[in-house]
């Protein structure tokens, strides 16, 4: 016999967006039980993800919490989440952490995957083709950048580039000067000074 699920997860799969520090998805979890209930986030690349809340309680029916996930490093269709969730008593939902979290019985624990999408959701075309009995979506989606979006890239790698080589020459002209003795309006000027010649 199957047992009830005990969160909802919207939406069913972490969708990256690439954002100016990296990449960065969210992703609401909601209580569908009258007891407290609580979850853990486990990846398999801890040291590319930020997760918070990486362990959490929701104390009633209808709470929800929504969480964030940030990596530097871009996302491949191998990274994904196991959430695992259990029912709780009120004792052990309070201040729940991860030294909590191992000493509950691992036979209560659910499991579940979640896996990781870049760029736009998958069509319904796409997803049509594995049914499953889990609300978890089970195939990642590839990502494919627009002409412009690749353009953009490209335009942005050669300012990279440029601030680069300029900070090359400014660095190569002065290295016996103390940077902090500038004020930012000077080290500019001084910049703009080396560019142009």
């Amino acid at each position: 016999m199957a047992s009830l699920p005990l969160i909802r997860i919207s939406p069913s799969e972490f969708q990256f967006t690439e954002c100016r520090t990296g990449y960065t998805s969210r992703l609401r979890l909601t209580s569908l039980q009258g007891q407290a209930v609580g979850f853990k986030f486990k990846t398999n690349a801890p040291h590319k993800f930020l997760v918070k809340p990486v362990v959490c309680s929701l104390t009633k029916k209808g709470m929800s919490v929504d969480v964030v996930v940030r990596s530097s490093s871009p996302i491949t269709d191998v990274d994904r989440f196991l959430i695992q969730t259990v029912a709780l008593a009120a004792d052990e939902a309070e201040d729940l952490d991860s030294a909590k979290w191992r000493t509950l019985d691992p036979s209560r624990i659910m499991e579940d995957l979640i896996y990781c999408t870049i760029g736009r959701r998958r069509s319904s075309s796409q997803s049509s083709g594995s049914q499953s009995d889990s609300p978890l979506v089970s195939v990642s989606n590839i990502y494919s950048p627009s002409p412009y979006q690749e353009q953009q890239y490209f335009a942005e790698k050669d300012d990279r580039r440029l601030a680069n080589s300029l900070a090359k020459r400014v660095y190569a002209m002065m290295p016996a000067l103390d940077i902090a003795d500038f004020s930012w309006y000077e080290l500019v000027l001084f910049a703009a000074t080396c560019f142009a010649i």
